[in-house]
């Protein structure tokens, strides 16, 4: 998609605006998604594949259309036969959008999942909630899984960082 604004023409890359191979201003980026809504509107809705919707919702929120981006990944979780993976980024926006209650409830169905992108997510919602042991738990149970697993490491530092005093009582 090409579109020209202010007498520059941008065109998109995976939810990238850019003029020539520069990467266009945050500013000039918002802009320009406003201006071609209705474009990505058209092009989502006749998206019918799993990965196809899931691509679409993956470029919604490079382009921080978070909501736009959890409708995608919703509506990919309805037609997915395998939904955890799917439960995960579905969880993972709502913690974006700053509802970490919703994104729990997305993954309870997958509560003993040995899957770590959703242990991760739930992890860090838990935290979010301030319900550090269950958050703490988890995160262990993703590195167990997946050893050198960076995103659980770091939930432990976060965990760690948030409730210090007592981190180690938290067995």
């Amino acid at each position: 998609m090409h579109i020209t604004f202010n007498g520059t023409e941008y065109r998109l890359q995976d939810g990238i605006w850019f003029t020539g191979y520069k990467k266009a201003p945050q500013l000039v980026q918002d802009d320009l998604n406003k201006a071609a809504k209705d474009d990505f509107l058209e092009q989502e809705e006749s998206l019918s594949d799993v990965a196809d919707v899931i691509k679409a919702s993956e470029i919604a929120e490079k382009r921080r259309d978070f909501i736009r981006a959890l409708v995608l990944a919703r509506r990919a979780y309805e037609l997915a036969n395998f939904k955890v993976g799917v439960a995960a980024r579905v969880s993972n926006l709502f913690r974006k959008l700053g509802k970490s209650e919703e994104a729990l409830q997305w993954t309870e169905p997958y509560s003993r999942t040995t899957h770590v992108p959703l242990l991760n997510t739930r992890s860090a919602s838990f935290a979010d909630i301030g319900e550090y042991l269950q958050a703490k738990k988890l995160a262990e149970r993703s590195l167990a899984i997946s050893p050198g697993n960076t995103e659980a490491s770091a939930l432990l530092k976060r965990i760690k960082s948030e409730y210090p005093g007592a981190y180690y009582d938290l067995f």
